[in-house]
């Protein structure tokens, strides 16, 4: 399963000093503390892709880098009970000499009983919200929908009312930074509420402030729409679903809107998990699909994980250069 997440957002959202068992914490005072996080990420990845408009397929293998990161953050503590944050997180290739390191993410934020304000760059409210979901995987995702790019972000997390909490997202690009030369904001929402063994989300991405070229002009994007469950069945079988329905440009081929149904199931045997999930992907025009995918993952010692995927995504015949199908097995250690 997914093994990337915020660190410092976390300690700042339970008001503690420490930080994951997967992050090395330094006090600089009774008040501030410093984090040094990381994962070297490995696979060995055979896919099979669409190499022809016949359907016909052609296989590939690599023994390649799947996100191995660094990362480094600081959380403070005012006296006025607040704490305020920053993390960045840069991505590399562990198996690539002289290769490029990336800034993965980047933010700062302030938490305290308001809730909680971020910007930077992070992970979208839309994706963590439904997408997730039926994403339990390191590489054999499914498809996913069109959302806001994640960066030029501002956003506020609510605290908890009985259960329910509202997350509000924007970006913003000035004239400077967008493709029409003039000011664009796009905005996201989600609604959660929460009990003891299951939570239903909605949600909508506008997508404002993505632009696309139609004609000789810019045009921003239609919104897509989100709601999501899920079930604690036991205390080790989890379940969750969802559906989103994104919204086409005018003329787009997918015709004017494409649905996703997802539905996903997690088993925890003690060492580890079994995960699986299944989606259709209903375009108005072209062809629907059904995609699939399984993995398992088994903790060998402290912050070791190995895995094993295989996805199954049904492309048209005619989608030449998208995957059809892959399997992989993979190691990944934190710190």
């Amino acid at each position: 399963m997914k093994h990337s997440f915020s660190k410092l957002a976390l300690v700042a959202a339970i008001a503690a000093v420490t930080t994951t068992a997967q992050a090395e914490n330094f006090e600089v005072s009774d008040k501030t503390t410093l984090s040094l996080f990381g994962a070297i990420e490995l696979k060995y990845n055979t896919a099979d892709e669409i190499s022809d408009t016949d359907g016909s397929t052609e296989s590939s293998s690599g023994y390649e880098d799947n996100g191995s990161s660094i990362g480094f953050g600081a959380v403070h503590r005012f006296d006025n009970g607040m704490s305020g944050y920053a993390e960045i997180e840069f991505e590399h290739d562990a198996n690539e000499s002289g290769g490029e390191v990336l800034t993965d993410k980047a933010f700062a934020g302030l938490i305290g009983d308001f809730g909680e304000v971020r910007a930077g760059r992070f992970d979208s409210i839309y994706t963590n919200a439904f997408y997730d979901l039926v994403d339990p995987f390191e590489t054999a995702s499914l498809s996913e929908e069109s959302v806001m790019e994640e960066d030029n972000l501002i956003a506020y997390f609510s605290p908890d009312f009985n259960g329910f909490t509202f997350e509000l997202q924007a970006r913003v690009r000035g004239d400077r930074e967008s493709d029409s030369g003039e000011d664009e904001t796009g905005l996201a929402g989600v609604v959660k509420y929460s009990a003891d063994n299951w939570a239903v989300h909605a949600g909508v991405d506008d997508r404002g402030a993505e632009e696309q070229e139609v004609n000789g002009e810019w045009v921003t994007e239609d919104p897509v729409y989100g709601l999501g469950v899920a079930v604690a069945l036991t205390e080790t079988l989890d379940a969750a679903a969802r559906m989103s329905i994104q919204e086409n440009l005018d003329g787009s081929s997918e015709g004017d809107d494409t649905t996703f149904y997802g539905a996903s199931l997690n088993y925890n045997y003690g060492r580890g998990s079994v995960y699986g999930a299944m989606q259709q992907v209903d375009p108005d025009q072209g062809e629907d699909r059904t995609e699939f995918a399984a993995g398992v993952n088994y903790d060998v010692v402290e912050n070791l994980v190995v895995y094993s995927e295989y996805g199954n995504y049904d492309p048209a015949d005619t989608a030449v250069g998208d995957i059809d199908s892959q399997f992989e097995v993979g190691a990944i250690y934190e710190f």
